[in-house]
């Protein structure tokens, strides 16, 4: 399992996405201290995410063309660019920073998550995704804390953009040494006639690729319901600071990703979405009963439990979906799915709050946790059997 490409693999996207984690928090902020409203705080987020997810599709077909590790290099290259132009402190260099920036995110995620299959073991992707994502959860954990901490005054805004293009830097060092020993591997595979087809011209999706995509949908929907809205949740019940929930969903999710993605091989996917689905289902339901912090606290942990699973387990069955020779396409469409949760989420969480209020709201991500169980269960018969080992 833990072979030279995919441990390299893992160090690139922990600095990569460590880079991104730690702007995530800090871009607002920023905004609004050159002067800009909340509301121009958010079309700069927008400037990211827009581009990021229309230009996946065109990039996975480049990344099949180009080899899915220089895809990879491109993207941390083009993070370290936009890095530099952060340190313009004017509010149209933020946006251009920022539009750069979600192209870049889009090639770093499409180079990671396609080679991420041909780095693991072909029956052990699911242990190999679980820890691949747990290497994400943690960069999530530690870096938005760090940034606030520069910014409340250990280095400010200067300090943690020079953290975040240093992460980026860092990140091309086994991003190179992988691109080396993948381009080693052409050769030889070149010398001895076994290389790939080249791309097909059709569409990469099927039904694999459709159903992974639409579990990864259902847990995606509703994860911004906690992550980004349980504080004013809890200012609107007058419960009480939850920002340990931060970090003991943190450290759940890198614990618990690797040893269920483990498991995941041996048991299925199926169950693993089950399970995960099940967990946020049960989550929501607890945080709409709730009425004091402990209880609150303790069903935003639980549904947390339901993404840390259910990403993993899609992820895996994305790849299982995708022809090789199409990983690029496939895993660009996959990721697609990403993006639609963390926007028409946090949009569908807002508008429910403005019509049925910050508790009801709740109702709306149980809705589409339940749809997605019965997804699931009407597709059982069709998902990859466990590897019998």
């Amino acid at each position: 399992m833990f072979n030279k490409p995919f441990v390299l693999l893992c160090l690139a996207i922990f600095l990569g996405w460590a880079n991104q984690s730690i702007l995530t928090p800090t871009i607002p902020l920023y905004v609004t201290h050159l002067g800009g409203s909340a509301s121009l705080a958010g079309l700069a987020l927008a400037a990211f995410a827009a581009p990021s997810f229309l230009v996946r599709p065109w990039l996975g077909r480049v990344a099949d063309r180009i080899g899915l590790v220089a895809m990879l290099m491109i993207g941390l290259a083009s993070l370290l660019i936009a890095g530099g132009v952060l340190f313009i402190p004017y509010l149209w260099a933020v946006f251009i920073a920022c539009a750069i920036r979600g192209v870049a995110w889009a090639a770093t995620n499409i180079g990671g998550y396609s080679y991420l299959a041909t780095a693991a073991p072909a029956d052990r992707r699911g242990e190999a995704t679980g820890y691949y994502t747990s290497v994400v959860g943690l960069a999530q954990t530690i870096c938005p804390a760090l940034a606030l901490w520069m910014i409340a005054g250990h280095g400010g805004f200067t300090g943690v953009f020079i953290a975040s293009a240093a992460c980026a830097a860092a990140a091309m060092v086994p991003g190179w040494v992988l691109l080396k020993h993948d381009r080693a591997e052409l050769a030889a595979k070149a010398a001895a006639g076994t290389t790939t087809p080249p791309p097909a011209k059709g569409g990469v999706m099927n039904r694999g690729l459709l159903v992974a995509m639409i579990l990864n949908i259902c847990q995606g929907l509703p994860t911004p319901a906690i992550t980004a809205f349980l504080p004013l949740f809890a200012r609107d019940q007058h419960l009480g600071n939850v920002g340990i929930y931060y970090v003991l969903a943190g450290v759940l999710s890198v614990v618990i990703r690797p040893l269920l993605g483990k498991r995941s091989d041996t048991l299925g996917q199926g169950r693993i979405i089950v399970a995960g689905l099940a967990a946020q289902m049960a989550g929501f339901a607890i945080i709409w009963f709730g009425h004091a912090l402990p209880v609150v606290l303790a069903g935003a942990v639980i549904a947390s439990i339901g993404p840390a699973l259910v990403n993993a387990a899609t992820t895996t069955l994305a790849m299982e979906a995708g022809e090789a020779h199409q990983r690029g396409r496939t895993m660009a469409m996959f990721s697609m799915t990403n993006q639609i949760g963390v926007g028409f989420g946090a949009m569908m969480a807002g508008g429910l709050i403005d019509l049925v209020g910050v508790r009801n709201m709740y109702l709306g991500p149980l809705l589409i946790t339940v749809i997605g169980l019965g997804v699931v269960f009407a597709v059982w018969k069709t998902l990859p059997k466990p590897v019998q080992i």
